[in-house]
């Protein structure tokens, strides 16, 4: 029984990767299932590649949105997948989302109430999401490879009595990739 078992060990073991930290701040333009529903704003991606192809990220957007006057707050846990295309990396992401939208005066009268995510009139959603951001590197610099990025994504949210049954952002962003395992030469 151990060797089938040490022989499944091997077949899936990969090379220990140190991994990579990927940081990015950027501006979305957005439209939604709404008709006349457009804005935009702004989005950070904090994420972590365990293997060089295999991660996951953490999504942030704030951004206003026309019908309703209202403020979109967006939060989504994601898998992350990356292949390299010559120099640029395509990354995919698939992901799970919560979304707080409010009119702008209820942020206005609450702002403490509101950042919490408790204000009065605040509509709490939850939706999927599929994204794909194409990175452009820069530069290296020491560790760190600052990139240009391309970003996409879309939304479908599991109800429409609270908001647009669907979302959809586009924008650039600009990051860094920081490789825990590169050496630098002095």
């Amino acid at each position: 029984m151990r060797i089938p078992a040490l022989v499944l060990v091997l077949a899936v073991a990969v090379p220990a990767h140190a991994g990579e930290l990927d940081i990015d701040a950027g501006a979305q333009a957005t439209t939604t299932a709404w008709n006349g529903d457009h804005g935009g704003g702004a989005m950070l991606t904090a994420g972590y590649w365990f293997m060089s192809w295999l991660g996951a990220s953490f999504i942030g957007k704030e951004q206003y949105a026309t019908v309703d006057d209202r403020l979109l707050s967006y939060f989504s846990l994601n898998a992350s997948a990356r292949a390299t295309l010559g120099s640029a990396r395509l990354v995919g992401t698939l992901g799970v989302v919560h979304q707080h939208e409010e009119p702008r005066t209820v942020w206005e009268q609450q702002p403490l109430m509101s950042a919490l995510g408790v204000a009065d009139g605040i509509r709490h959603r939850f939706a999927g999401r599929a994204g794909a951001s194409l990175q452009i590197p820069l530069r290296t610099m020491g560790k760190a490879d600052p990139y240009l990025g391309f970003d996409v994504d879309a939304t479908v949210f599991g109800d429409t009595d609270k908001g647009p049954r669907w979302m959809m952002s586009a924008g650039v962003s600009v990051g860094f990739l920081w490789d825990f395992a590169r050496v630098v030469a002095k």
